[in-house]
């Protein structure tokens, strides 16, 4: 088959089709085109953006990574569900994947690339992409503060990737869509008892059984917010 330009502009689909058919095969389908024009945005979104580091002396840094998938015309983020651990403050929590700083990583990239391995099996250095990085946030632990700062990373990973996770730290997962979430009315109020038996109401996601709330809550509604902002 001879490829004409002009029979390509009669049309998107047919163009799509066409290139295939030639063997242009790293042309995008229309829907990853949906998916490509999101994650610039974001891309965009972050490059601007210029967090305000948090002003106290923690003891501890620590980095979460948010994983953006391009999928059915939409991009979804990976949520893993906490193994259950009597030393864990988060021990049962919905989070993102992260982790501690060991002395061995250069920088907190080199924590959440070492920590999104270990806990859900995928490689950032090979299957991902660097979008930029939020605002440091303090963790709570039993209801107290916790001298740690907690820095989130933006990725894109892969359509490919297949996750293999690490019981010992990773019970669960889920891959929350972004049509889910940036709907309208889907934040919710759910009851929390503290250590000393008080209860309190806090902002949360429900999706797929699971609820998502506290740290991790805070850190997806900045990241939706910075990104629909106008």
């Amino acid at each position: 088959m001879v490829c004409h330009s002009g029979v390509l502009a009669a049309s998107l689909s047919k163009g799509f089709a066409l290139l295939k058919d030639c063997g242009i095969i790293a042309t995008p389908e229309p829907k990853d085109i949906m998916s490509s024009v999101k994650i610039e945005h974001i891309r965009q979104r972050l490059a601007n953006y210029q967090p305000s580091p948090l002003t106290i002396e923690a003891s501890m840094r620590a980095a979460v990574a948010l994983l953006l998938q391009p999928h059915d015309n939409d991009l979804r983020v990976l949520f893993i569900h906490r193994a259950p651990h009597p030393h864990d403050p988060w021990s049962g929590h919905m989070a993102f994947p992260g982790g501690m700083q060991d002395p061995g990583d250069a920088d907190l990239l080199a924590t959440i690339q070492r920590e999104t391995e270990e806990e859900v099996g995928v490689d950032l250095v090979r299957y991902g992409e660097y979008l930029g990085r939020l605002a440091e946030v303090q963790p709570m632990a039993r209801g107290r503060l916790v001298s740690m700062t907690v820095t989130p990373f933006v990725y894109r990973v892969s359509s490919e990737i297949s996750l293999t996770t690490d019981p010992v730290e990773v019970q669960d997962t889920i891959w929350v869509p972004f049509a889910f979430m940036q709907q309208n009315g889907v934040e919710t109020m759910t009851r929390h008892v503290l250590p000393d038996n008080t209860a309190i109401e806090v902002p949360a996601l429900i999706y797929g059984g699971k609820t998502i709330w506290g740290l991790t809550y805070r850190v997806l509604r900045e990241f939706l917010g910075l990104i629909t902002e106008k």
